[in-house]
């Protein structure tokens, strides 16, 4: 990972680009009678005009440059995969429910799938907050058996859903990985 000054000019600059690309949509919803709320402007940038990119690509530009898995031995693939959980923290990026897969399955997941989703660009300490649940989407059935409260299972098959067997936790990840810090 770059160091703490390399990361602080990336994303000032990426502040930068942001704040004068709001200026302009602020200023020319002022120009044609549109709304004056520069907070509705900020959120519009960072909803429909930031630049696509992918949590891979924002992670290269700090310096870390995940490999692929099979390059990874069983020694080293916690630390690989601290890594890229620390750098997306850095990116304001936290990961939710990843107990259920063990360090390999984490880490494949994350740098065969989940880093190459499309994201808007909004660089830290701008508000923003991405979270990906790793036992989310439409099978449920990973947050339901390990992650799910008994009083939300036992809610849910009142309801008529099917509850698979409570598995046991392949990781004990979760109570540690990183979390946004309050202002």
């Amino acid at each position: 990972m770059h160091d703490e000054d390399a990361r602080r000019r990336i994303h000032d600059a990426k502040r930068r680009h942001r704040s004068r690309r709001i200026d302009e949509l602020h200023l020319e919803a002022r120009r044609t009678g549109g709304t004056d709320d520069r907070r509705f402007w900020s959120l519009a940038y960072d909803l429909d005009h930031a630049p696509w990119t992918t949590n891979l690509e924002q992670l290269r530009e700090i310096g870390i440059e995940p490999p692929m898995p099979e390059a990874v031995d069983d020694e080293e693939i916690g630390a690989v995969l601290d890594a890229v959980i620390e750098g997306l923290a850095v990116l304001q990026v936290f990961l939710l429910h990843t107990d259920h897969l063990d360090d390999r399955e984490c880490y494949r997941r994350l740098r065969l799938d989940v880093l190459h989703d499309r994201v808007r660009d909004v660089p830290p300490a701008t508000g923003s907050r991405e979270w990906i649940d790793l036992a989310g989407g439409t099978d449920r059935s990973a947050h339901l058996a390990v992650h799910a409260t008994d009083a939300e299972r036992v809610s849910l098959e009142a309801a008529g859903v099917i509850v698979p067997p409570r598995m046991r936790r392949r990781a004990d990840r979760d109570r540690r990985l990183p979390r946004p810090v309050s202002n």
